[in-house]
């Protein structure tokens, strides 16, 4: 049975990388898009299942976000010694109406609202590691950025 610190260790790594600038998707930050299909379909939250490719709400615009998160998922679970195929969950959510948390102000026009990240991974159904992080975002406007890049 894989050890419940190396499924959170795996878990940190997808959480990290996931909440990064560098989540990229189509050119624009991933988290800002998935809010804009989040606001799509009036829903709050965005999930992922790394292992059947599938969003809810659904959307088939994610393919570049899997394919990557599958390929770190799988090094990821080499690197702590646990066979990819014992892995049964791997679900990354996020939350775009969390609980409030404490915090001095800040501009909201310019960081967007808070928001939550979510990483279970669980093996054999008998660990689970999961991490969680936050931030802020807003939903992805391209004609916004659009301006913002030609003043």
């Amino acid at each position: 049975m894989p050890a419940k610190k190396r499924l959170t260790n795996i878990a940190n790594g997808l959480c990290g990388s996931f909440i990064s600038r560098n989540n990229d998707l189509d050119g624009y930050w991933a988290i800002g898009k998935l809010r804009s299909l989040a606001d799509q379909h009036g829903q709050a939250t965005v999930v992922l299942d790394l292992l059947t490719s599938s969003t809810q709400p659904s959307s088939a615009q994610c393919s570049d976000v899997f394919e990557r998160y599958c390929r770190l998922l799988a090094t990821l679970a080499e690197c702590s010694r646990i066979p990819f195929a014992d892995i049964t969950v791997a679900r990354i959510a996020l939350d775009f109406a969390p609980p409030p948390w404490p915090r001095a102000s800040y501009y909201k026009l310019q960081w967007g609202d808070q928001f939550t990240v979510t990483v279970t991974i669980e093996a054999d159904g008998r660990a689970m590691g999961m991490a969680r992080d936050t931030g802020y975002c807003r939903p992805h406007d391209a004609a916004r950025k659009k301006n913002l890049l030609i003043s």
